[in-house]
């Protein structure tokens, strides 16, 4: 057993940063670009949130460019850095768990493992996922072993879950949009929030809850820019660790993406 004590002082002595962390991000990382854990990291630090972050894969860019290369990690490191991460007590400190793009169904897996350890000794901790697994203009860029473990082992767990428009409806195949999103919340669930739900000249978030349906609606604007999801997704997490209401929360994050784009 970690002698937390002997590692507070520990951290204490060598880190520069001497916060306390808030968040913990699980996902894709860029050496270059603004998708992923690469896009969400300045929102952390410009929101005053203190985020860990723990890559899934790391990219020279993303694929859209012909010069892109990538390396995953092995399960083995994932597994021993998300159990570090318990040894150092950040676990202990931080208020959300956010995942983002996986690279195998075995990563899912071990992610799933570590969470349900987390929900039994740290049931306060909200854990929001992001299943990222496609969009309307590439389709699915998923395998599906891995979209299957995102919906049947990762969604279950989730706190809040942040599909964009052609997720959710890969994910449920639903007609009826809040019937659909009330069977995704799980357990230990509390909502689902559909960026993109509706686009003309506006783009339309739903927020629904068990029991309430709410909507932030913004002009739209005609973009390529990839990363929108992943900044939403990290000023949501932000605003809510900072206790901003769910309605709140999701106007802040849907505003700050328009004035990014």
């Amino acid at each position: 057993m970690t002698d937390m004590v002997a590692v507070l002082a520990q951290r204490a002595m060598l880190e520069m940063d001497q916060r306390h962390a808030d968040v913990v991000m699980i996902g894709s990382q860029v050496a270059f670009g603004s998708v992923g854990i690469s896009a969400a990291l300045p929102i952390m630090y410009g929101e005053g949130v203190r985020a860990v972050a723990v890559p899934t894969v790391v990219l020279s860019s993303m694929p859209r460019y012909a010069a892109s290369h990538r390396q995953a990690m092995s399960d083995e490191w994932l597994r021993l850095a998300l159990d570090d991460l318990l040894d150092l007590g950040i676990i202990d400190e931080v208020s959300t768990v956010m995942t983002g793009y996986f690279a195998s169904a075995s990563q899912v897996e071990i992610v799933v493992a570590w969470l349900r350890r987390i929900r039994e000794s740290h049931p306060h901790i909200r854990i929001v996922v992001d299943p990222i697994m496609g969009d309307r203009d590439v389709g699915i860029y998923v395998p599906a072993e891995i979209a299957h473990a995102l919906i049947h082992e990762l969604l279950p767990l989730a706190t809040g879950i942040v599909p964009n428009a052609f997720e959710f409806a890969h994910i449920t195949g639903g007609a009826d949009i809040v019937a659909s999103a009330r069977s995704l919340i799980g357990e230990c669930g509390e909502w689902v929030i559909i960026t993109s739900a509706r686009e003309s000249d506006t783009t339309t978030t739903l927020i629904i809850t068990r029991d309430d349906v709410q909507e932030v609606s913004t002009a739209s604007v005609d973009t390529q820019v990839k990363g929108a999801g992943d900044v939403f997704a990290a000023v949501l997490v932000a605003a809510l660790h900072k206790k901003q209401t769910l309605f709140d929360a999701t106007t802040y994050a849907q505003t700050t993406v328009r004035g990014l784009l």
